[in-house]
This record gives structure tokens, C-alpha cells and sequence, in this order.
């Protein structure tokens, strides 16, 4: 099992132009992984975390985006918690 630290992540724009999506995101290492590479890694055991400061939290696969009526999949997220910025929507964009 490996272990990816999330620092950065690229997104796009949904498909009716009314949000944005991660499409991808960068590593520590400045690595780029699409959602699609990073769920396939998630599906055969590897851990995905973000860490801001010192604050991490694991990142899981969601089936479709949260916004009503969008299908966009995969799609990633993190469990909120009391500090914001580890969540992986508010990582900078790289």
C-alpha cells in the first residue's frame, strides 16, 4: 500500500458552464494524477491525503459531483472538518 500527499489540484469546468470540477490533482512531488488514476490507486488499497499546514484528511471516492443534476464522475472529495484548507476543493490550483 502506498501513500500520496495532495498539494495542488487542476480543474475544469462543468459540463452546462455553472461550476468546476477537479479533474487532477499534484502530489508533493509534483506528480499529476486525473481522478480517474487516482480512484483506480484508492480501489487497489493506496491511501490519498491532503496535508495544509499540518492538517491532512483522506481523500475517498463519491460517486457522481454533489451539485444536483450534475453526473460528473469520478469525483473526488475529502470529509470536512474544523479546518478548511486540507479540504481538497480548496487546494491551490496548479
Amino acid at each position: 500500500m502506498a501513500m500520496y500527499t495532495v498539494v495542488r489540484v487542476r480543474k475544469e469546468w462543468s459540463a452546462d458552464h455553472s461550476h468546476r470540477h477537479i479533474e487532477g490533482v499534484l502530489t508533493a512531488s509534483n506528480a499529476y494524477y486525473s481522478c480517474q488514476d487516482v480512484v483506480l490507486s484508492i480501489d487497489a488499497g493506496d491511501v490519498w491525503i491532503t496535508n495544509v499546514d499540518g492538517y491532512s484528511a483522506r481523500i475517498s471516492v463519491q460517486g457522481y459531483c454533489p451539485i444536483p443534476m450534475c453526473l460528473a464522475k469520478p469525483y473526488l472529495k475529502t470529509d470536512p472538518d474544523s479546518f478548511n484548507l486540507d479540504n481538497l476543493e480548496n487546494l491551490p490550483e496548479g
